[in-house]
Formats: structure tokens, sequence, C-alpha cells
């Protein structure tokens, strides 16, 4: 007997410290240069953990008003050691409204990589005629591999004050299937993410305090969630607040759609220009704390740009987070 299963997207409870993950109109959405890596940690405590990591690097050519970024991506789940590696490249472009606001656009176009360990699967077969391999026509005519291409693209209204984005990832559908004769297509993502910045205080381009209640959305298939919470920036401090889940909406009889808490502590080091952030999240759902000890995240954001540039005006609104 097979079962058939279709994996997640993998998620990030800093999703504004990844912007081209998030939606690739965030593409040159910087001063000038930005670089990013991001590494996450999920239930450390489970022993077929999920790690992911994200490395992006996209540069602002203002002349043109447009954006250019490589992102690549490498997620680890599962017994079998699933692995994938995705790279990227973004453009974007945007276009002032009037002066405090504008529209961006974003397109990715990239190749992923996904292989899997079979020798690490145990399945009834083997367990029933006592053999070392698996005799199912299935299972034999699985690769240990697959290539494939993908397209993301995304949309952002963006000002000094507000921002509201949205993104699909794998609009192809590309088909991940290990198996020669398999039809296992990638579903499209969907996000909707905004927020709303309160200014307390700035000194220039400089802003010193605020606060910030922002949301992420997603939609897959049959599957949602929802990522709300705040942001509080006093300089050099950031902290955050994070709820996910739908707690309304059940999938299933007795199962509460409630994933985690999330916490966030981040250091904005302005002499280099660079910003670190820490997350912990506590889990909800039925893996306890006690087995999945939660899930952490780190992220290091470092952007450099001439003196001459700094001073250009270029809206960036969302939290840095």
């Amino acid at each position: 007997m097979i079962a058939y299963a279709k994996a997640q997207n993998p998620q990030f409870t800093q999703f504004y410290a990844i912007p081209l993950y998030l939606n690739p109109a965030f593409t040159g959405n910087t001063y000038e240069h930005r670089f990013v890596a991001d590494m996450r940690n999920q239930w450390p405590g489970v022993s077929t953990t999920y790690k992911t990591g994200v490395i992006s690097y996209d540069y602002n050519i203002a002349s043109a008003n447009s954006g250019i970024g490589l992102m690549v991506l490498q997620d680890n789940s599962g017994t079998p050691s699933i692995s994938t590696t995705v790279a990227m490249l973004s453009y974007a472009y945007h276009f002032k409204i009037n002066k405090f606001a504008e529209i961006r656009g974003g397109i990715q176009l990239g190749y992923g990589y996904k292989s899997m360990d079979v020798s690490k699967l145990i399945l009834n077969d083997q367990l029933h005629y006592n053999t070392s391999a698996s005799l199912d026509p299935y299972v034999m005519n699985m690769n240990n591999h697959v290539n494939y291409m993908d397209i993301n693209a995304g949309a952002l209204l963006n000002s000094t004050d507000y921002w509201l984005g949205f993104a699909a990832q794998h609009i192809n559908t590309p088909n991940t299937s290990f198996n020669e004769d398999g039809n296992n297509k990638q579903p499209v993502n969907f996000s909707l993410h905004g927020g709303y910045r309160f200014i307390k205080e700035k000194k220039g381009n400089q802003l010193k305090e605020y606060f910030s209640p922002t949301f992420n959305y997603k939609h897959e298939g049959r599957f949602d969630q929802l990522d709300i919470g705040a942001y509080y920036f006093r300089a050099p401090l950031n902290l955050g607040l994070w709820y996910r889940g739908l707690p309304l909406k059940h999938y299933a009889p007795g199962y509460i759609n409630a994933d985690a808490v999330s916490f966030l502590i981040g250091v904005d080091i302005r002499k280099y220009d660079a910003r670190i952030g820490f997350s912990y999240d506590i889990t909800l759902s039925r893996l306890t704390v006690a087995r999945s000890l939660g899930s952490f995240e780190i992220a290091i954001i470092y952007e450099y740009a001439k003196r001459s540039k700094k001073t250009r005006k270029v809206l960036i609104s969302c939290p840095k987070f």
C-alpha cells in the first residue's frame, strides 16, 4: 500500500526579514544593496526535524525604477532525508502614485532540485515479506531526485505609513513527483500581507520609535493560515509578538487550527547598517512543547549604500523583521 502526500511550503516567522521569499515585488526595496541570511529550525525536539535556510541579495536600480535579486533556499525534512534546493532570480518594477505612495510589481523565475534518500524508507511489504527492498512497482520506479522550473509573482501597494501586498508561488504548478510516471503538482500558494506603521518619533530619514500591527494570510489547496501580530521598535531594539492559526476554522472534527505563538527580539546595529533578529515559536498544536521544543529562527540583514545613495527617497514602510 502506498500513501500519497504533498508537502507544505517552508514557512518563516520573520517573513519580513526575507522579503524576496515573501513577495518578489519587494526586490530592490532598499537604498542600494541588501544581503539577507535566515535560518529556521522547526521542532528540534522531534527526531525528524525541519531545517530551512535562505540567503538572498537584491539591488535597487534607481535610474530604471527597478530592482534585481537572487535568492537560494535550502530545506531539509523528514526521515527519508528529503532535501529541496531552489534558486530564484527576481525582478521588480515600481512607479510612483504620488510623493508618498507607489505600486510595485515583481516576478521570480527559478530552478528547483529535490532529492530523497530512498534507502531510508521502510514500507509495508518490506515488513510483511521480511525483505530489505520494497517490491512495490511504484517504489521500484522511484527516482532519488527530481528537477523542475518554478515561477512566482507578486504586487505591492507601498507608502510611507502602510503597505498591502499579494503574492503567488508556484504559478506554473511544477511536477515534483519522484516517480517517473507520477503527477505530484505543487499547488499554487497565495499570500496576502500588509500592515500600518504608527510613527512615534523620527529624526530625518531615521526612525526612532514606531508601533506596527501587521498580518500575513496564506492559502494553499484547501488549507489556510493567518499570522497576525505587531512590532514595537524603539532604537535600537525591535520587539514582536505573533499568533499563527485560524482557530474558528476546523479541517477535521476535534482538530483546532492553532499553530503557535511567536516572540521576536531584534537589534538594529546602525553603525554597520546591519540588523539581527531572533524569534521563538511556542507550539499550540497537538505537537506539544514538551515534544517539539518549539521552533527558533535567526535572521541577519545587511544593507549597504554609498553616502550619496542614502539621501534618496525610498519608500520602505514595512518592518525590518
